[in-house]
């Protein structure tokens, strides 16, 4: 059994289907966004704000080389963790990929419900988040679909089901634990 990487954009479930992926597959759980922080000992967006964006990327970049991934643990990653090359590279390399995806009507409404999102990340553009969100997809969407071993729309799907279905793509060796 390989680790599983969730991928997608901000909040399409990438953390409250992997918490319940894992707990399904009696495997741990991690969220690179929240080992960043908790590794640097900063939010994001203070990253973000103190450093610029590069820096939070190669911090982002480290993170995710360092992971334990013994065991195979489901891992939540951050949205633009598939910009950098080597991100994807390593993410193809070490486990199964699974792309979570909303529409972006559908993904702007739920930030702007999240409050945890809205004050630990920045902005990415300075567009309103509606014009920001399709600009990113945009750009992302190519990058997290040829990644994909397994995509799940979540608006069709809650985070429960789509961890079922996720369990059910990946076959009989998923199914066993």
């Amino acid at each position: 059994m390989r680790p599983i990487f969730l991928i997608g954009y901000r909040c399409t479930g990438k953390t409250s289907t992997g918490t319940y992926l894992a707990k399904l597959l009696n495997k741990n759980f991690l969220d690179t966004d929240l080992v960043l922080e908790s590794t640097w000992g900063t939010t994001i967006a203070q990253m973000v704000d103190r450093h610029g964006w590069p820096y939070f990327r190669a911090k982002e970049t480290e993170t995710l080389m360092n992971l334990d991934l013994e065991n195979a643990p489901v891992v939540a990653t951050g949205g633009g963790i598939i910009l950098a090359e080597e991100n994807r590279q390593f993410l193809i390399k070490n486990g199964v990929v699974v792309y979570l995806y909303a529409t972006a009507s559908v993904l702007t409404d739920r930030i702007r419900k999240d409050k945890k999102n809205t004050e630990r990340r920045p902005d990415l553009t300075r567009d309103s988040l509606s014009l920001e969100t399709q600009k990113m997809l945009e750009i992302r969407n190519p990058l997290y679909q040829a990644l994909a071993a397994i995509s799940i729309d979540t608006e069709k799907f809650s985070s429960q089901a789509a961890a079922l279905r996720i369990i059910e793509e990946l076959g009989p060796q998923y199914r066993s634990t």
